[in-house]
């Protein structure tokens, strides 16, 4: 396998980009698959639990047991969807939000390590060159 192919580059992209982010949310308390439950919450709080699964690309269980966690450790909150006696929103606490912006502050951090030498437009032509791989990947499932 050749190094320089798109998809080992992604992996070894995604595993350093990753270990980054861990190595930050770790030493703030933040458990695996919390950080980016977080993140989504910060633009969408209030959402179901389906969509977040479905933003974090998580299958229900493991979307199940990360909320579970995240509520018993203050986090976040379920609570009734109005005029929906089914559904469940899930609400970030004040704590909540305070660990979802250290979250995104640590993602700044990332991403100005991921971008050091490239120009503005070059980040610009890096996100939206990594956008349509995702659309391309997210189309083939």
């Amino acid at each position: 396998m050749p190094v320089d192919s798109i998809h080992h580059l992604l992996l070894l992209a995604f595993s350093r980009s990753n270990r980054a982010m861990l190595a930050r949310t770790r030493a703030v308390g933040l458990k695996p698959g919390q950080p980016k439950v977080l993140e989504h919450l910060l633009h969408h709080d209030g959402c179901n639990q389906q969509a977040i699964a479905d933003a974090c690309v998580m299958d229900k269980s493991t979307a199940a047991s990360v909320l579970s966690r995240m509520e018993e450790g203050g986090l976040i909150e379920r609570a009734p969807t109005p005029g929906d006696r089914r559904g469940t929103r899930v609400e970030m606490t004040a704590l909540g939000r305070e660990a979802a912006l250290c979250v995104q502050a640590f993602g700044d951090q990332v991403d100005e390590i991921c971008l050091q030498g490239m120009s503005n437009e070059e980040a610009r032509q890096l996100t939206a060159l990594l956008g349509r791989v995702i659309d391309n990947l997210k189309d083939a499932e």
